[in-house]
Parts: structure tokens; C-alpha cells; sequence
């Protein structure tokens, strides 16, 4: 099937001329001659490719493609330009562009263009499960949590794919204490993602030697450009199409990045200890995600750290923090700072802990979730044949 291509930014003459050099390899999605109307154009024609000149305001152009790519990640842009100075290709570089046309080589250059994408290899697409954790306040355990969820998964599922994401974007340490080299960076992804292939999404994460893989943060992350939400969409729907599971840190803070990656989210943990502004912050950030129309459960507790824990307190801090408690884990302080010194997780160096259980446990509840939404789908066709 033929891809459906916009024509945008440019006259009408320099429009039916492009649309004429691949009308046999196209099918017309309209043509926009205002392109600042880009994001609403692809929101209701829903091109599978945008050709866009760049004419004399590049920059604004780019900047505006790359937002609606991020928006609509299967739509893939060509650039249109009149020549091609080193100046223009270094923008376009870690754009979500992924072809330029010169004008004077057209028509033969847009033939190129398109039949390039239509060779680019055929890419089976997964739809993963993102669970997303964050931290009542800081402090409480959530990389480690992370860590160990992802260690337990990637156990237990040898044949699926298993990423931990590290969105804690000033404050992340999870490739510090995982003593992986965090490259390429979750910030490179979400920069520079739009025009990596499958293959790169898929295999260049550094994995861990228990079995997952890891997108970190590198660098003087303080001096890069800002992430939005879209790009934090972006990001986890390409992990999402490649990923069985996306286990996604969010720290501890309450921002646009922490909200988006946990509205993206089909499970929300909030971890917190058994003290008093563990259990306000936990009610604050479920206050929030309330706030942003989620369907429930809004969010599950994890208590990091429990001891002599009993049904009576959890029934009293289910009713404090107003979410339920889907798992306890043991208070195992030399057996987490001795996984940490190595760089491990706990299946690594201890694994016939208490601790290390509860983590198995907790992983059960968290696919249970899974199975019990699987079993509905399969009730739901069961009853239609």
C-alpha cells in the first residue's frame, strides 16, 4: 500500500511538482501552504509522510516538525530546500527529519526520498507494558525498587525485552548504581530517537548482567535543552513498540516530565517508607495523578523498608495514603549496600534473602495486574464468536 503523503510550506507550483515526481509512489494527504498550521493538519489527514519546505525560516520549520513528530511518532519528515549549506545539515542533525530534497534534483531526488522509506526494513511492533515509579519523597528507595523490578522481570521472562528508564532528569543516579556507562543516554533517545532505526532502539541500551536494559543519564545534564512532555510521550511509545516491559524511575519530584511519563503509564507505583512525610507525599502525588483524570487505580503503594508489619497497619496506611498496598519489602539494609558496592541487583548477592522474595512477590502482583487485564480481553472475544 501506497504511503499517504502532505505536501507543506511551499507554493502550489513547487507542490504539484513535487506531487507529480512520485505520484505513482504516494497517495495525496493534502497540501498545506500555511505551515504553521502543521500539528492540526496532521492531527485530522494522518500522513504517513510530511514533505515540508524549509525556505527562508529553517530553524522555526525544523523546530515545529520536530514538535509534531514527537506528537505523531509514525509520521516520518522530509525536508525540502533549495540547497543544502553545511550550516542547514547540521540542524537537521537529531531532528525527527529523516531525509532532505534538494528542488534543482527534483524530480529524481523525491523519488529517492520516498522509495528510501519505503525500503527501510518492516518493524514488528510490541505493545509493552510501562509501569512507572516514583518516590513519595526522596529517599525512600525508588532507583532500587526500580532496579530489582526490572532484575525479577527480566528473570522470570528470558524471552522479552526488559528497559529501565531513567527520568529523575537533574538527579538520576541509576547507572551510577548499576556502574553501567550510560550510553547512549535516555537524553540522546528523546533528542535524537525520531531518526534512530528499530535496530538502534533495540540494541543500544547497555544491558545489565542480570538481564535488562538501561537508558541512564550522562553528563552535565543541567546544560542540555529542556524535555516536554511530548517528548517524554514520544520516548516512551517507541520503548513501548520495542519493549515487553518499560519500568520507568521517576524520582521523587512532582514535574511535567515525573506526571507525563506516569499518565503514559498502564501501572503506577508510588514508593514510600513507614514515616509521616512518606505518607504525605504519598498522598500529594496521588492528589496529583487524581488531578489528571486517571483510571483507577490511580496508583499502587510499594513499602520500602517495612518491619513487623502487620494486616492492622495495612488496612490503617491504605486509609492514610488512600491508595492500596500491592507489596512490603524487608528492611534489609547491609543486604541492598552490599548489591549496590558491586553494582548488582539483589538476585546477584543475595539471592535467598527475605528481601530478595519480596521482590519476587511484588513482581507477581504486578503481573497479576497483566494476566487479570489479558483474561478480560479474552473473556470479551470469547463472548462475540
Amino acid at each position: 500500500m501506497s504511503n499517504r503523503m502532505m505536501l507543506a510550506g511551499m507554493s502550489e507550483s513547487t507542490a504539484r511538482m513535487l506531487r507529480g515526481a512520485v505520484a505513482d509512489l504516494t497517495v495525496d494527504a493534502g497540501y498545506l501552504q500555511d505551515w504553521t498550521y502543521l500539528e492540526q493538519a496532521c492531527q485530522q489527514a494522518r500522513p504517513d509522510i510530511v514533505a515540508i519546505y524549509l525556505g527562508s525560516r529553517p530553524g522555526q520549520i525544523i523546530g515545529l516538525a520536530r514538535r509534531t513528530q514527537a506528537m505523531f511518532p509514525d509520521t516520518s519528515f522530509i525536508a525540502i530546500a533549495d540547497e543544502a549549506p553545511p550550516t542547514l545539515v547540521e540542524q537537521l542533525s537529531g531532528t525527527g527529519i529523516v531525509d532532505l530534497v534538494l528542488v534543482p534534483e527534483c524530480p529524481d531526488d523525491m523519488r529517492r526520498a520516498v522509495k528510501a522509506l519505503e525500503n527501510r526494513e518492516p518493524t514488528i511492533s510490541l505493545d509493552g507494558e510501562i509501569i512507572a515509579i516514583m518516590g513519595a519523597k526522596g529517599g525512600v528507595g525508588t532507583t532500587q525498587v526500580a532496579a530489582n523490578v526490572c532484575a525479577e522481570l527480566a528473570a522470570r521472562h528470558t524471552d522479552r525485552r526488559v528497559v529501565l528508564v531513567d527520568l529523575h532528569v537533574y538527579l538520576g543516579d541509576a547507572a551510577v548504581g548499576l556502574d553501567i556507562a550510560p550510553k547512549p543516554s535516555v537524553l540522546w533517545f528523546v533528542h535524537r530517537g525520531a531518526v534512530a532505526d528499530t535496530r538502534t532502539w533495540i540494541e543500544a541500551p547497555p544491558k545489565h548482567s542480570s538481564g535488562f536494559q538501561l537508558l541512564g543519564l550522562d553528563g552535565n545534564v543541567a546544560t542540555t535543552d529542556p524535555i516536554t512532555a511530548e517528548q517524554v510521550v514520544f520516548l516512551l511509545d517507541k520503548l513501548r513498540s520495542n519493549y515487553h516491559y518499560v519500568i520507568v524511575d521517576c524520582g521523587s519530584e512532582i514535574t511535567e516530565v515525573s506526571l507525563t511519563a506516569c499518565s503514559s503509564a498502564t501501572q503506577r507505583l508510588i514508593v514510600l517508607t513507614d514515616e509521616i512525610a512518606a505518607r504525605t507525599g504519598a498522598r500529594r502525588r496521588v492528589d496529583a495523578l487524581k488531578a489528571m483524570d486517571l483510571g483507577p487505580p490511580v496508583a499502587r503503594a510499594v513499602l520500602n523498608r517495612a518491619t513487623n508489619f502487620s494486616e492492622d497497619d495495612r488496612r490503617e496506611l491504605e486509609r492514610d495514603i488512600q491508595m492500596p498496598l500491592i507489596g512490603l519489602v524487608s528492611n534489609a539494609w547491609l543486604e541492598m549496600q552490599k548489591s549496590l558496592e558491586k553494582g548488582a541487583v539483589l538476585r546477584q548477592t543475595a539471592p535467598r534473602a527475605q528481601v530478595t522474595q519480596d521482590f519476587g512477590t511484588l513482581v507477581n502482583a504486578i503481573a497479576g495486574r497483566e494476566q487479570d487485564a489479558e483474561r478480560r480481553k479474552r473473556t470479551f472475544f470469547n463472548f462475540f464468536r
